[in-house]
């Protein structure tokens, strides 16, 4: 079975592109109290990562002193309470994040992962379209991708290839819709047009992910293709010898050539 997660959020590497030393004294007007609040958030993030969510809102806190309309301040104060599983808190700080930037796309895209994960599954749906439908929003594959992904937890396989495929019409060199239609049309019996999805996925990202070499094995042996079966299936136990998948294969017998 291909992985179903969601992508990573694109707002965490966002918040935490820019890191000062914000413990150091404003000196006249050389630091913006705007841009100490950003690298509070910047360094909150830094925190978050490293599993110090004490320290992080510390910052995040100073940085919505600072300047109380720092969405991102209000974001990254979703991320932690989202941490540490106060998903109310992490929902009403999304929101205030919303109010302050009603039309920055990557926090919508943020609280539609959120929301997915919490299973409110075609409310997300929606943030996703509209952050991907927002022109000054760099990667709408991302959140196009993150759209399907989460209309296979409804389940709905049909809108989720219809989100699939349209990731790639905006970026066609996105691996996770290609990995994600070639599970769709393998399920359907749709064997060509699976064996064609993986194909494009291998040759952008050759032995790149155990499942999709597994599915490559399914999928050949499907077709009665032994030799390619085999092909992919050698891959799969060099590479990745002690993966799940690998285990799955064995289980079923470890094709030789």
């Amino acid at each position: 079975m291909i992985r179903r997660l969601l992508l990573l959020l694109p707002v965490v590497a966002m918040l935490s592109a820019c890191v000062t030393n914000s413990n150091t004294p404003f000196q006249g007007d050389k630091v913006s109290m705007k841009q100490a609040a950003q690298d509070n958030v910047a360094l909150a993030i830094q925190y978050l990562k490293s599993g110090n969510r004490d320290a992080a809102m510390q910052k995040v806190q100073k940085a919505i002193d600072e300047d109380p309309d720092n969405a991102n301040a209000y974001t990254a104060e979703a991320l932690i309470y989202g941490a540490s599983q106060e998903n109310d808190k992490a929902k009403s700080a999304y929101k205030t994040a919303m109010r302050k930037a009603p039309d920055d796309p990557e926090i919508q895209n943020d609280y539609a992962v959120f929301l997915c994960q919490h299973g409110n599954t075609k409310e997300s749906i929606g943030y996703f379209l509209g952050a991907a439908n927002n022109p000054h929003y760099s990667t709408p594959g991302d959140a196009l991708t993150n759209a399907g992904l989460c209309a296979l937890k409804i389940p709905d396989a049909a809108a989720a290839e219809q989100y699939f495929r349209k990731a790639l019409q905006v970026n066609p060199n996105l691996l996770e819709p290609m990995a994600q239609l070639a599970e769709i049309n393998y399920a359907r019996k749709n064997y060509l047009a699976a064996r064609a999805f993986i194909e494009r996925f291998d040759y952008l990202a050759p032995g790149s992910r155990p499942d999709v070499l597994l599915l490559g094995v399914n999928n050949e042996r499907a077709l009665g293709d032994q030799q390619r079966a085999t092909d992919y299936a050698k891959q799969l136990m060099h590479l990745y010898p002690t993966s799940d998948q690998a285990a799955q294969l064995q289980q079923g017998g470890t094709p030789h050539g």
